[in-house]
């Protein structure tokens, strides 16, 4: 049975109730549990290494390793590339203001991963992954509105400046001897509201599916973009639709 961390959609923990939950690390921005099958994504902007972004109610999530050039097949990249297949539930946090960690569900990678560049640790730019996710089923926490783009146009006019601003803030503040300043909350409603997940068709309900980790089973109920299925093998799972026709994870038999 896939892990359930028992909490409400924008809910504040600190670093060590998170641990206590999902029996994780307590560093790091991707951190797993085998304890409880779920890999923990934090995307932490008080620090200004990582370069997370909303684009059009996607964010585009970097991956794991602090300087030299990332790679897609090492330690949790590669669980997150593979969270659609491998049957590990992956949760996701923000911190907008050192120390609180604000819960966003569980997601769902909804595109391939991809190369950008980003300065590492040391200050030179490296290759980095891009991991595209959204909740599922999606919600209105609150986000950082200095990282949120209604689509790539509106992206591509103002993003690159984001980044060179927020640096700028936090070495202002570093020089200062302070900590950085929170980044503002964006409104729980976006300028534009995001392209919807593609509904399950009702019809489903009762449909035999094979799925390509979990093997055979039945659908049993559709809750929007959301399949629960039962397999035989592994009980009972809550599936992206989307995700799950966009890749090719499911066959209805």
């Amino acid at each position: 049975m896939e892990f359930d961390p028992g909490l409400k959609i924008g809910q504040t923990l600190k670093n060590s109730e998170l641990v206590a939950i999902f029996k994780c690390g307590n560093m790091g921005g991707m951190r797993r549990s085998k304890a409880t099958n779920t890999l923990v994504l934090v995307s932490d902007y008080t620090k200004g290494l990582y370069h997370d972004k909303w684009i059009g109610g996607v964010l585009h999530y970097t991956g794991m390793g602090k300087t030299g050039d990332q790679d897609i097949h090492w330690a949790q990249n590669a669980t997150l590339a593979a969270c659609g297949e491998n049957g590990v539930g992956v949760h996701l946090f923000e911190v907008m203001d050192a120390g609180k960690y604000v819960y966003c569900g569980r997601i769902a990678l909804v595109d391939k991963p991809y190369v950008a560049i980003q300065p590492g640790e040391d200050g030179n730019n490296r290759k980095v992954w891009m991991f595209p996710i959204r909740p599922v089923p999606e919600n209105d926490v609150k986000k950082p509105s200095m990282f949120v783009f209604r689509d790539m146009e509106d992206y591509k006019a103002r993003g690159a400046n984001a980044d060179a601003e927020y640096r700028k803030n936090i070495e202002e503040k570093k020089r200062r001897g302070s900590k950085p300043k929170p980044v503002p909350a964006a409104s729980a409603t976006p300028p534009r509201p995001p392209k919807p997940m593609m509904a399950a068709p009702p019809e489903l309900i009762g449909k035999s599916v094979k799925h390509k980790s979990y093997g055979e089973g039945t659908v049993t109920g559709i809750s929007g973009a959301v399949l629960t299925v039962l397999f035989s093998s592994v009980g009972e799972k809550k599936l992206s639709y989307e995700v799950c026709i966009k890749n090719k994870l499911i066959e209805f038999i």
